[in-house]
């Protein structure tokens, strides 16, 4: 099957998911279930499937299909933490319309066909970030927002219709320098790479929580795969060393991870602690792309699953909070864990996965990209740094375990509970016949009573639904770290270029025949 069924399904169903926004129940409803049939129909997704739609190749690939299945889970979980907790208008839409344009710039052969794409989904989440009526501050957040989309958008597109021309006697010209560096420049500013943080810092600030794993996780991640293909097909081959491009590319990802963490540490809002460790996660993507070596491709394809699936359950995790306790300020939820135990066992779960230890497959593939990208000591040091990630998630933990405050005390408890008592009704049959058919009767009629009140059940048990369904997200990126579902196969094939004017002759050939994609190419090989 090729990708067209999913993406015709993500985008039916997260366009009329908006066009019904007035109608929360609606569209909620129409986004959890084009997530669920996105989900289905990703399973069936072909690795060498393809299709041209006027003039344009989607191809599959493993790395596609994979990211798109753990997108629609992960995107459906995300909606029912939303439904369950703060239930924002706007986000189910818009996670749906973001993912399918993420897949679509994954199966683009064509790398400006897939930056037009990646583009257009982070357009959709400035509908979250700063929605029609927004207040002032909101609408200046949004507009900061497209602002950095149409920056990194015009980079790229520039950077490959440059390349993308014949070059003749230009190759070793500063121009091709400047190329590479502006595409790869684009994806560290499509992540809030530090220093283009501030842009993300806002967002973290007003977007809904449950957004932030799309605007500044997900649609990125795919911006960083389009990137790294187009730098194997159009760069890489041209062996230009390109010193200082890379020099300063490395200098952003490593800045990137090591202060982006030191601002998570010292964050009040759980908001801003999901965007700076977003933000110093995606520095191993930027520094990946400092390297020009097919083996960069297995590690750095690695972290971008696990990346994407840990932040989502973390965001997940500051909803479930929020929605429980009315604040995602740390000084206000002192006891929250006494009140919330299964959020606690997520957010340690969520913590071990997204730190890691050597021999997992996270902490493996961090340590390779660090190994290939920086020289020591940089990157030993850029490698244990987010150690210090036992630090955030212990103080977030020890803020729990203290003595509960007010928000706290007023808040929702994951005790579950019936809204309602149980109904009782008297026997008054006299033999065991009479007694059969009054129990078989007052069962039909519990039955009816149960199904009744389920809806008012489901709303006085909120917190405990978000918290069982952050734990299956907390569980899901334990998995994926560990190199489940597989993450490393899928990751480890390698893309068979399509011939271009810079290509090399082996790239351009395989024993299935030609292809591209702007994630991965119809046909891949086992390195």
């Amino acid at each position: 099957m090729t990708v067209l069924p999913f993406l015709i399904v993500g985008a039916a169903s997260g366009t009329l998911s908006l066009l019904v926004r007035s109608r929360r129940g609606w569209s909620t409803g129409i986004a959890l279930l084009g997530l669920t049939w996105m989900a289905i129909v990703a399973a069936g997704i072909g690795s060498t499937a393809t299709i041209d739609i006027g003039g344009a190749r989607l191809a599959g690939s493993d790395w596609l299909r994979l990211f798109a299945i753990l997108g629609s889970v992960v995107g459906l979980l995300l909606v029912v933490v939303d439904m369950a907790a703060v239930h924002e208008p706007d986000a189910p839409g818009v996670i749906v319309l973001g993912l399918a344009s993420a897949v679509l710039a994954l199966a683009a052969a064509d790398p400006g066909v897939a930056v037009i794409a990646t583009t257009a989904g982070g357009l959709a989440g400035v509908l979250v970030a700063a929605p029609l009526g927004a207040a002032s501050r909101a609408a200046f957040v949004g507009s900061r927002e497209l602002r950095a989309l149409a920056v990194a958008g015009t980079l790229a597109i520039l950077a490959t219709a440059w390349l993308a021309r014949p070059l003749d006697n230009l190759v070793a010209a500063p121009v091709f320098g400047v190329a590479y560096l502006a595409f790869t420049v684009a994806v560290a500013i499509r992540f809030g790479a530090i220093p283009f943080h501030l842009w993300a810092a806002r967002v973290a600030d007003a977007a809904p929580g449950v957004a932030l794993p799309l605007l500044m996780a997900w649609g990125p991640a795919a911006f960083a795969a389009v990137a790294l293909v187009w730098i194997d097909q159009s760069v890489a081959p041209l062996l230009v060393p390109l010193t200082t491009e890379r020099a300063v590319l490395a200098s952003i990802g490593a800045l990137s991870v090591l202060l982006g963490l030191v601002a998570a540490l010292i964050q009040d809002d759980l908001e801003h602690v999901v965007g700076y460790t977003i933000v110093a996660d995606a520095g191993f993507v930027v520094l990946g792309l400092a390297v020009l070596d097919p083996a960069i491709w297995e590690p750095i394809r690695t972290w971008l699953l696990l990346f994407v699936v840990a932040r989502s359950a973390l965001a997940a995790w500051v909803v479930a909070v929020h929605g429980g306790f009315g604040t995602r300020r740390l000084t206000e939820l002192a006891g929250w864990a006494r009140r919330a135990p299964a959020l606690a066992a997520a957010l340690v779960v969520i913590g071990a996965a997204a730190v890691g230890w050597p021999g997992l497959v996270a902490w493996d593939a961090r340590a390779s990209i660090a190994s290939m990208a920086l020289p020591e000591p940089l990157a030993t040091i850029t490698l244990v740094a987010p150690l210090a990630g036992i630090v955030i998630y212990g103080r977030i933990l020890l803020v729990g375990l203290a003595r509960a405050g007010t928000a706290v005390r007023g808040g929702r408890s994951e005790r579950p509970g019936w809204p309602v008592p149980r109904p009782s009704r008297p026997m008054v049959g006299l033999s065991p016949v009479e007694r059969a058919f009054e129990r078989a009767g007052h069962l039909g009629s519990s039955l009816v009573d149960i199904i009744w009140t389920v809806p008012a059940a489901t709303r006085s048990n909120r917190t405990a639904l978000a918290s069982v369904v952050v734990l299956v997200l907390a569980g899901l990126a334990g998995t994926v770290a560990g190199g489940g579902l597989g993450v490393p196969a899928a990751a480890r094939a390698v893309p068979i270029a399509q011939p271009g004017p810079h290509a090399s002759p082996s790239a351009a050939t395989s024993p299935e025949g030609p292809g591209g994609s702007g994630a991965a190419a119809p046909a891949s090989v086992e390195p």
